[in-house]
């Protein structure tokens, strides 16, 4: 079974223009989460029921989010940075910096060996976005063996993921498909999908949502 570990820092070009992604922990801290999730709200000046209206996430379970009381999804990662325009790896308080500053170049290459995060018995690494970038989300997924989600989730975009090793046990609108390594899928997030394996397996998840609604909220 993969171990979990505390990565060293990882410098991934030293050429001028590149990002640089550093070292986090391996460890959730739910109430840093939600601090977090809090503060990118709160500087776009947004109330809870505004985030509620950008995302299939209700009020109070945004609200117990904020307070460290629940642990996000990838799907509700995926649409709060989304709703707040920020990156899903700012919400989990990784560290992406251009030679130590925060300009944006348009470039960021990510090492085999890139932060992540424990959640549950999910292991999340951010695996794309260079500063300024928001059309898609690109994570490296790591399950568990055994891992099954208690419920499916539904959100909005589509995603894709790749079974890069492992075999992925694949729940859409209540049919379970079983996924071999080097296979993939493509499917609309706003049906009811969760995640499984019965042996370790690591996925590529990218993920794209239609930006269009943003300019539907209401101050």
């Amino acid at each position: 079974m993969t171990v979990l570990r505390h990565h060293p820092a990882v410098g991934l070009l030293d050429a001028s223009g590149v990002t640089t992604v550093r070292n986090v922990s391996a460890t959730v801290d739910l109430e840093a989460i939600g601090a977090r999730i809090r503060a990118a709200r709160e500087r776009k000046g947004f109330t809870l029921d505004q985030v509620s209206s950008l995302s299939s996430i209700s009020k109070a379970h945004l609200s117990r989010l904020e307070a460290g009381d629940r642990q996000a999804s990838i799907g509700t990662l995926v649409e709060l940075a989304d709703a707040l325009d920020v990156r899903v790896s700012a919400l989990l308080g990784e560290d992406t910096t251009v030679n130590g500053t925060s300009q944006p170049c348009g470039l960021a290459i990510y090492a085999a060996d890139a932060p992540s995060r424990a959640s549950g018995e999910l292991d999340i690494a951010a695996f794309g976005g260079f500063p300024g970038s928001r059309a898609l989300e690109a994570l490296r997924v790591h399950i568990s063996a055994g891992r099954r989600a208690r419920t499916p989730v539904t959100h909005r975009g589509e995603e894709w993921l790749y079974v890069v090793t492992g075999r992925l046990t694949f729940e859409f609108d209540a049919v379970s498909y079983d996924v071999p390594a080097g296979s993939a899928v493509h499917f609309d997030a706003t049906h009811p999908h969760r995640l499984g394996a019965d042996v370790d397996t690591e996925l590529l998840l990218v993920s794209a949502i239609d930006r269009a609604t943003l300019s539907q909220i209401r101050h």
